[in-house]
């Protein structure tokens, strides 16, 4: 699959800032620089750690932290990690399930300080929560790499899925199948998390250039596929003419369309979701959604442990970051017209 930052340009990008290149500054957390003994120590901030070359290391160690490893998203960033780290008999790939819980991911990324992992792959269930977390890993001289969901403090990548763009193609998708008129739902995720609310930004700015269409109800399904199937079904009784509903992810897009199946309105109203597991896209072919904003999460995990890897044995500090550098894979709006472009194989 391409992307809109390839592999190598990523590559290539990290080690001009590993090189002391500067990234135009937009926005700058500082890391709360008291956090223990752990903290990194010597000139130009460094960490006291002992530098592991992958190349001839007895056991490199990563660690992936999900959000929820139970579902598929999460579950294709692994199995995309470990694809990328098997090739190498010294790398154990390490998965922990934050549960969809805050509290248990900071839980877990103090054992995966205090164990001294060589890399950090998270997806963060609250941004703010696992700021000082990811910090203190990145003070320990532990490379954080975060996946979809960051974390409100700099870093050493964000490797991510488009969120505002995601939202506007969507929408003027979404329009066109609605030809322009009708009353619309959002299934929202979390609020709070920056890809969601973006997500939803994105959305929203763009519906707002139609006027015929009408967003007429928001509520929040936790990105939970039963929970959406709840609130879709609050929006079918409140709203009977309700032409269409725009979902944060997939899960609640899927629930969304049973939701309509068992109110006997399969097919007739436009059920759009966001990330493109298989689950959906077999949906949108059988007619049962109308699409969705597919990425490919395998890659996206593999290209979260590259850049593990680059940063493992170098002389990187996150220090001389004035902001998280980004890699942002490239989207396909897949429509029941476009679905059959995407490969069984790229079918997570």
């Amino acid at each position: 699959m391409k992307r809109f930052l390839t592999v190598l340009a990523a590559v290539m990008a990290l080690t001009m800032i590993l090189s002391g290149c500067q990234i135009q500054k937009t926005v700058r957390i500082d890391p709360n620089p008291n956090l223990g003994a752990s903290s990194a120590e010597g000139a130009g901030g460094v960490s006291n750690k002992v530098r592991k070359d992958p190349y001839t290391a007895d056991e490199i160690r990563i660690a992936y932290v999900a959000h929820d490893l139970g579902t598929p998203n999460n579950q294709a960033w692994l199995e995309g990690i470990q694809r990328e780290c098997n090739s190498w008999g010294n790398i154990q790939v390490t998965p922990f399930n934050g549960e969809s819980s805050a509290e248990k991911q900071v839980q877990i990324m103090g054992d995966i300080i205090n164990q001294h992992y060589d890399a950090v792959i998270i997806q963060c269930s609250d941004g703010t929560a696992l700021a000082p977390s990811v910090a203190q890993a990145e003070e320990s001289g532990i490379p954080v790499i975060t996946l979809n969901l960051d974390a409100d403090t700099v870093h050493s990548a964000l490797v991510m899925a488009v969120d505002y763009d995601a939202g506007r193609m969507a929408a003027d998708k979404m329009a066109e199948q609605l030809n322009n008129t009708g009353k619309i739902g959002i299934i929202q995720g979390v609020p709070g998390l920056h890809r969601t609310d973006n997500l939803e930004q994105g959305f929203r700015d763009t519906i707002a250039n139609y006027s015929g269409i009408e967003i007429v109800e928001a509520q929040s399904a936790s990105f939970e596929k039963e929970t959406a199937i709840t609130v879709m079904n609050s929006f079918l009784q409140s709203h009977s003419d309700l032409a269409g509903v725009f979902c944060i992810n997939d899960a609640m897009a899927e629930g969304a369309a049973l939701a309509a199946e068992s109110a006997g309105k399969g097919g007739q109203l436009v059920i759009w979701g966001a990330d493109g597991e298989k689950d959906a896209l077999a949906m949108i072919e059988s007619g049962q959604m109308s699409g969705t904003i597919y990425t490919n999460s395998w890659d996206e995990g593999s290209t979260a442990a590259k850049i593990a890897l680059l940063m493992i044995g170098s002389e990187y500090s996150y220090n001389v970051l004035t902001q998280t550098p980004q890699v942002i894979m490239e989207p396909i709006v897949a429509t029941k017209d476009t679905v059959g472009e995407i490969a069984a194989e790229d079918r997570w």
